[in-house]
C-alpha cells in the first residue's frame, strides 16, 4: 500500500466531512420526473466539475422519499474495481490501490466523485441505497452498460445512473457523429421505462481529458429564456436539461507518481 496516497484520501475524507453535502430540495420538475419514472433515471453530467455530483446527490437522496421503489445508484465505473458496503475507509482503500483512480483522470475520479460515493455508502450503510458501477471495457461499450443497468431492475427497482452526458441520450447519434451508439437508446429499445436528464453547465471549468487532462474552459450560452427544468430539442436527443448554471473544476482525487 502507498502509504502517502492513502493518508491524502484520508485527509480528503476528512476535509470532505466537514464540509458534508445536504440534501437540498429538488426544482418542482425533476420530483414530478422522479414521481412519474417506473425503471430508470439516467443523469447525464460533464464530469470533472464539483457541482454534478451534488446535484445527482439531490436526486438521488429526494428519491428515496419520492420513488416507492427500491433506489438502486448506478455509477459509471467499472463493477469490482471498488466496493460500496457501507465502509468508508474500505473504500478509499480499494481506491487508494485502483489502476482506474490512479491513472484515469478524466473526471470520473475526482475530489468530487469521491465525495459523492463516501456521501451514497453512507446511505447503504444505513439500508436506504444499493449501489452498482455499470461502465464496460467491451467494443460495443454503450451496449454493455444498457445491458448491465436492465440487469439492476430487479424486482420493485429505480435506477438512477450517473454516465457522462453523451451515454444517457434516449435517441442513437451525436451532432459531431450522427452514427454513434448510445446507451439510454439502446435502453429504450430494450423497452425501459426511462427517463433522462441533462446536467445543462452554463461555462465555468471542467477538468477533463481532451485531449491532455487538465482544466478546460467552457463556453458560456445564452440561456436566459429557459425555465430552470425545460423539455429539450430533439436534435438534441435528451429528454430534459436541467440548468446547474457556471460549473468549477474538480481535480483528480489521487494522482499517479
Amino acid at each position: 500500500m502507498n502509504n502517502g496516497v492513502f493518508l491524502a484520501l484520508t485527509l480528503l475524507a476528512s476535509c470532505l466531512a466537514e464540509n458534508a453535502w445536504s440534501c437540498d430540495e429538488l426544482p418542482e420538475k425533476i420530483t414530478s420526473i422522479i414521481a412519474n419514472t417506473n425503471d430508470a433515471l439516467l443523469v447525464g453530467e460533464y464530469h470533472g466539475t464539483k457541482e454534478s455530483p451534488k446535484h445527482f446527490f439531490d436526486i438521488v437522496c429526494n428519491s428515496i422519499d419520492i420513488s416507492s421503489k427500491k433506489i438502486t445508484v448506478a455509477i459509471e465505473l467499472i463493477e469490482g474495481d471498488i466496493t460500496l458496503n457501507g465502509d468508508n475507509q474500505s473504500m478509499t482503500k480499494d481506491i487508494e490501490k485502483s489502476t482506474i483512480w490512479n491513472e484515469q483522470h478524466d473526471g470520473k475520479t475526482s475530489a468530487a466523485m469521491f465525495e459523492l460515493l463516501q456521501k451514497l455508502n453512507q446511505l447503504v450503510s444505513e439500508d436506504k441505497i444499493d449501489v452498482v458501477f455499470f461502465d464496460s471495457d467491451k467494443q460495443q461499450r454503450d451496449l454493455e452498460m444498457a445491458r448491465n443497468i436492465k440487469e439492476s431492475l430487479l424486482g420493485n427497482t429505480l435506477v438512477i445512473a450517473l454516465t457522462g452526458n453523451r451515454h444517457n441520450k434516449i435517441k442513437h447519434g451525436n451532432s459531431w457523429d450522427l452514427g454513434s451508439k448510445n446507451m439510454g437508446a439502446y435502453l429504450a429499445e430494450m423497452g425501459v421505462d426511462l427517463a433522462s436528464i441533462n446536467l445543462l453547465v452554463n461555462g465555468g471549468h471542467a477538468w477533463v481529458c481532451m485531449p491532455n487532462c487538465t482544466s478546460h474552459d467552457l463556453k458560456p450560452i445564452n440561456l436566459d429564456d429557459r425555465q430552470e427544468v425545460f423539455q429539450a430539442g430533439s436534435e438534441s436527443r435528451y429528454q430534459y436539461h436541467w440548468k446547474i448554471g457556471a460549473v468549477s473544476s474538480s481535480k483528480p482525487a489521487i494522482y499517479s507518481r
